[in-house]
């Protein structure tokens, strides 16, 4: 069974694409096929390293940034309209906090969360995808080092 959660499913797509080019890259010479099967899958990992890396850490960022802004107009919004004029300060026992020091407090509160919530959303078995192609990687090098074995 094959668990993966948005475009982790890319890294056995690109593993296996690669595999197959090295494959038929060696058909003329059946000897060079582990070494041409390895490097493609080097290749490939190198590959699947810059994807997940944009799709992981890279858009999230910019998704972030979108999000925290219009957030931070809400937040504005409604501390204009006295949405947190009623608040509590837990420093100065009954006295009203400042309204846009609790505004800012809901904010930073709300961004951890969404922050988290954003990044490493492509996986396969729970590995994020940028980290598939270093294993990619090292089965290339496994392959070339078995196949110079091999004979």
């Amino acid at each position: 069974m094959i668990i993966w959660r948005g475009w982790g499913i890319l890294a056995i797509l690109i593993g296996g694409a690669a595999a197959g080019l090295g494959a038929a890259m060696s058909v003329g010479n059946r000897a060079l096929t582990p070494i041409l099967v390895g490097l493609m899958l080097i290749a490939g990992g190198v590959g699947t390293w810059f994807l997940g890396n944009h799709l992981n850490q890279k858009k999230p960022i910019a998704e972030f940034d979108s999000w925290y802004a219009r957030r931070r107009d809400e937040v504005a919004a409604q501390v204009r309209g006295g949405a947190y004029h009623n608040v509590a300060d837990p420093q100065r026992p009954g006295q009203a906090a400042d309204p846009w020091a609790v505004g800012e407090y809901v904010l930073q509160q709300e961004s951890a969360k969404v922050r988290a919530a954003l990044t490493n959303r492509h996986s396969l078995f729970f590995i994020p995808l940028q980290y598939l192609g270093f294993v990619m990687g090292a089965i290339g090098i496994v392959v070339m080092v078995a196949g110079l074995f091999r004979g």
